[in-house]
């Protein structure tokens, strides 16, 4: 079931270079993830909740068969997200999958979420006990058992985010601890992303 599910996921995934939502300010510096292969250390194994990463040639796949446990894997872009900056990726998943940024070894750092049904919420995940930024709400932004494109940009003192070039919300931005950047999905979900891109 797992290998058709990758079949039909996979067959989709035709990456649109740099995807911009809004104008893209001046930037210094770019992290760009393609997924051809795991030079970065996404890969992981976790046998005991049934869970596990792999870049698979241009995509990188999450998966979490566990019903209590979420799982994360990010890695270190170099970037300060504590100055402007823009986040972009694309992602599909069968449950709850979030984009995670601001992370570091002892914290993970703040996720932006959709899931298969329509909704999107943000969250600080902080030492594994999150805290609600942005509750679960509809969006006909997203597109359901499909790809969508997400975009989370730092402007002055607030995070903007969109999906699939609409935006969805303009929080007040918050300190982050880490300049890790990397995805999250909840128990019972398998997910992808397409490429993870980075300005600062």
């Amino acid at each position: 079931m797992l290998a058709l599910a990758t079949s039909s996921f996979l067959s989709s995934c035709v990456r649109k270079d740099y995807y911009t939502a809004t104008p893209v300010p001046t930037y210094q510096n770019v992290y760009d993830e393609e997924f051809e292969a795991d030079r970065a250390g996404w890969n992981f194994t976790d046998s005991y909740d049934s869970a596990y990463a792999d870049v698979q040639g241009g995509t990188y796949e999450v998966v979490d068969y566990s019903w209590t446990r979420s799982h994360n894997a990010s890695v270190a872009t170099h970037a300060n997200f504590n100055y402007d900056f823009q986040i972009q990726t694309r992602i599909q998943s069968n449950n709850q999958m979030a984009l995670i940024f601001g992370a570091s070894n002892n914290n993970l750092g703040y996720s932006f979420f959709i899931d298969n049904t329509g909704y999107f919420a943000v969250y600080y995940e902080g030492n594994g006990y999150p805290t609600t930024i942005l509750n679960w709400q509809s969006s006909s932004a997203i597109s359901i058992n499909s790809w969508n494109n997400l975009e989370i940009d730092q402007q002055g003192n607030y995070w903007i985010g969109y999906i699939n070039n609409v935006q969805v919300f303009k929080v007040q931005s918050y300190q982050t601890s880490g300049s890790q950047c990397g995805f999250m999905v909840m128990p019972n979900t398998t997910g992808y992303a397409d490429y993870l891109t980075v300005h600062w």
